[in-house]
């Protein structure tokens, strides 16, 4: 198996690296930009914004509009929470980059990130019982 030449490039590696990259790491006390776009706080001009600080929200409630290359996608929550702060100043039409932090939040949930040898060993052992139950 060999290599194209064309694939060496580093330009070319810079400029695919920078599409290719998976969406940034988020902290468990705040909220950012999966992809860089202009930032909405309300559906329409004349709407109240999906929220507020202070405001309670449940997963998959929708807290902000991302419009990327005139498409309008509404962002629901990851997890249910707390809006403690609001990091975008304004909420028409901002712009916004990947990864920036939009919201401060208190997760209503603590949030346990399981270690991966854990995590693959209840897989295997998961499927060594299924295996061998057929």
């Amino acid at each position: 198996c060999e290599i194209p030449e064309r694939l060496k490039d580093r330009e070319l590696f810079e400029r695919m690296s920078r599409v290719l990259v998976p969406p940034p790491v988020m902290k468990d006390d705040e909220i950012v930009a999966e992809t860089g776009g202009m930032f909405y706080a309300q559906e329409t001009p004349g709407s109240p914004p999906f929220v507020s600080v202070g405001s309670e929200f449940d997963k998959g409630d929708p807290l902000y509009i991302l419009e990327v290359m005139k498409m309008f996608n509404k962002v629901h929550a990851p997890f249910a929470g707390r809006i403690d702060e609001i990091c975008v100043e304004g909420g028409e039409g901002t712009i916004v980059s990947k990864g920036q932090v939009l919201f401060k939040v208190t997760p209503r949930e603590k949030v346990v990130v399981e270690d991966p040898a854990v995590i693959a060993k209840r897989i295997r052992e998961t499927t060594l019982s299924i295996v061998s139950s057929l």
